[in-house]
């Protein structure tokens, strides 16, 4: 018997794995082993497990894997099953998609624990007084684990090593494997589903599809999942439920924390600790975890009964990973699920054109939530034209913005502002000149942030390098420096000058590190100890917030004019969004400010009109040979000779389309922020995915279904 195994090592070239003899031990597929590799012994992940004939002529002798660790495999057949599907799918390496399957290194910490149990098996004419104690006890009561039988009898470990090596007693390994849960109590009873929820629901779970939860802002989604989960729970089965930003875990325990007991739910996310998370893991894979919650990483849980996966907020961008493997969560969602026989249930208010199309060709089947819980009604959307309002020192604060928080705050009801950009100004501007500071990193403007200290500094979000505010323009010298735009710093300060007597909470990266930070700004939201909350994109994405009974989006342009297909599919999705964050017990207010009120997803969002806009911009994909109406892969190709060796692998791909008659087009650019250190080539078309076959890809990262293609 033969095996490959993927190491945990980095050597180069040997990222596929290494084939190794099982020298007849219990080697199966996902199994935790150690190996030789030159003259170590490493840790390694058994992926494949082949029998070799007799007659077969050998051209090189494997060696030989020198021990099984734990009698329990660390991987289930099941997940390497989808390893190797994420390799082959992603073009990257056996070892790049291990990575995310299993907890930090060293992998034998996670293994499932071992007992040494001892059995009773005969005993000697003449025992000693101490060994007849020992046997007696076993007899009576074993088989036991050594390190109870010593304690029970008082026995020195020499007693029983001598009756074992006479074969008195006979000591096995086993697994400590805690019996399985045939059912999770759950501490509350289930949500209370309205009637149309409850026929959502019921079409859900008696679908073998995946299905799209199709709900508007307010329908309550969270209702079904719940009681989704409870039906899994009820038959001992697990379910993951993935959320789009680290930032709202705190936040969505808090609200399946009355449901179960604190040790049923587990939390997964990156910024865990590698001790936290491992522990987090083990428990998953003992069975005793009902609820898996976290960001997109919590998809690789190892459950031993996997029985459900909900992607909240499906359409959000976070949840494709960025960094090799290049995964999107909603497609390895779907292939586990598969694998294991799990329902997958996609929820948003704005899907995305990707889970969309496959819903209208009933590849999923499509559940709506037409309707806000309790009929309650949709937010009114007011567009304010940015380009008519005078605002001396208050941009972007429009007058019947400042009026309507006033009006809150006189009420006691609370506000929600969004703005897309951090810091205290979007750049720094030489009134001489008329030219912005610009990074030398990344060739585009600084934002201007202030420091704890109060002084103003420059920071590049792109590169994330920073540098102190210089005396004079570095292009004419003059010394006529002044931050411009704004950010949510220059925004706080505004909010407080214009209302002194309010308490506001800023939530942007600079304000929130930690998901327990965000969990006391919600509270304090819905203790009703603050009046607005300013923040970027974590303000916007499925908060409940019932003394909420204004929202507004400060300047709804940026991102409107990059140059990326998805472009408008983004800001039509942050805007809706935006508007159900507003009157979600009572009456509710929207302001949408623009400089351009005419575009279609300004208009589309205000209007409520969500699957006209994606019927509209399904149709124009389609038109223009975009996904989802084909696929794409990027290849992305970095460093000083970025231009020549990507120009150069644009034209092997063309040359492999016309040899290869596949259809499709490649284009080759600089990207926007690459400095021009950082080139790509896209292909979309039909059947591309051959194309990768036969172009030499060492130097180049494959990126295949990319989000970011400018």
């Amino acid at each position: 018997m033969r095996c490959l195994v993927v190491l945990n090592t980095r050597s180069p070239g040997i990222g596929d794995g290494l084939t190794y003899e099982t020298g007849g031990l219990p080697v199966v597929i996902g199994s935790l082993v150690l190996a030789p590799l030159r003259k170590k012994s490493i840790e390694g992940i058994v992926v494949d497990v082949t029998n070799v004939a007799a007659d077969t002529e050998e051209t090189f002798t494997p060696r030989r894997i020198e021990q099984v660790i734990g009698t329990q495999p660390l991987l289930t057949p099941e997940a390497v099953e989808a390893l190797w599907w994420v390799a082959e799918y992603y073009h990257c390496s056996l070892r790049s998609a291990l990575t995310p399957f299993v907890p930090a290194a060293p992998w034998r910490n996670a293994a499932m624990k071992e007992t040494m149990l001892c059995s009773f098996i005969s005993e000697p004419a003449k025992p000693g007084v101490r060994q007849k104690v020992v046997l007696d006890f076993l007899r009576e009561h074993g088989p036991l684990p050594r390190d109870a039988l010593r304690r029970k009898t008082s026995a020195a470990s020499a007693t029983i090593r001598s009756l074992t090596e006479k074969g008195y007693i006979k000591e096995e390994r086993t697994a400590d494997i805690p019996p399985p849960v045939t059912a999770f109590e759950t501490t509350e009873a289930r949500p209370l589903l309205s009637p149309k929820q409850k026929r959502v629901c019921d079409m859900i779970a008696a679908s073998e599809k995946p299905s799209l939860l199709f709900g508007i802002t307010g329908s309550g989604k969270t209702e079904i999942y719940a009681s989704l989960i409870a039906d899994a729970a009820a038959q001992g089965k697990q379910s993951i439920l993935l959320v789009p930003e680290i930032l709202l875990t705190e936040y969505t325990v808090h609200r399946f924390r009355k449901m179960f007991a604190p040790e049923r739910i587990a939390v997964i996310h990156s910024r865990l600790t590698s001790s936290a998370r491992r522990n987090a893991w083990m428990r998953i894979r003992s069975g005793s975890v009902a609820l898996i919650i976290g960001s997109r990483s919590a998809l690789f849980s190892p459950c031993a009964r996997p029985g459900l996966i909900i992607i909240d907020e499906e359409h959000e961008w976070t949840y494709k990973n960025e960094q090799t493997p290049r995964y999107n969560a909603r497609d390895l969602a779907e292939k586990l699920c598969s694998l294991s026989g799990a329902k997958l249930v996609l929820g948003s208010a704005t899907p995305s054109l990707e889970a969309w199309a496959r819903a209208k060709q009933d590849h999923y089947t499509l559940a709506r939530l037409p309707e806000r819980y309790m009929q309650r009604a949709l937010p009114v959307v007011r567009v304010i034209d940015l380009g008519t309002v005078r605002f001396g020192s208050l941009y972007p604060f429009s007058p019947p913005l400042i009026q309507a928080i006033e009006e809150r705050l006189a009420r006691k009801e609370q506000t929600v502002l969004f703005l897309n950009r951090r810091g205290v100004a979007s750049a720094m501007l030489c009134l001489q000149c008329r030219k912005r500071l610009v990074s030398p990193v990344s060739q585009l403007p600084y934002t201007v942030h202030r420091g704890p200290d109060n002084r103003m500094y420059l920071l590049d979000h792109v590169a994330g390098v920073s540098a102190e505010v210089p005396a004079e323009c570095p292009h004419c010298r003059s010394t006529q420096l002044l931050p411009v735009g704004a950010g949510t710093q220059k925004l706080e300060n505004i909010l407080s000058s214009l209302f002194p007597t309010a308490k506001i909470l800023r939530a942007d990266s600079d304000t929130l590190q930690h998901p327990e930070q965000m969990r006391q700004v919600l509270d304090d939201m819905r203790e009703r100890r603050a009046d607005i909350l300013l923040g970027t994109q974590s303000v916007v994405k499925g908060l409940d917030l019932p003394m909420v009974t204004l929202a507004a989006v400060l300047v709804a342009d940026i991102g409107l004019s990059l140059p990326h297909f998805r472009a408008g599919e983004r800001v039509f999705q942050l805007l809706t969004q935006l508007t159900g964050r507003s009157g979600r017990a009572g009456p509710g207010d929207v302001y949408i400010q623009t400089f351009r009120p005419d575009a279609p997803e300004v208009q589309a969002a205000a209007a409520h009109r969500t699957e006209e806009y994606l019927e509209t911009e399904l149709t124009l994909r389609t038109l223009l040979n975009y996904p989802p109406s084909v696929p794409m892969i990027r290849l992305l190709i970095t460093g000083e000779k970025a231009e020549p060796r990507a120009r150069s692998v644009h034209q092997a791909v063309l040359r492999l389309i016309t040899h290869l008659g596949v259809e499709a087009q490649a284009t080759v650019a600089p990207t926007l922020f690459g400095i021009g250190l950082e080139w790509h080539v896209l292909i979309k078309g039909n059947d591309i995915h051959q194309l990768l076959a036969h172009i030499p890809l060492t130097d180049v990262t494959v990126d295949v279904d990319p989000m970011d293609v400018v």
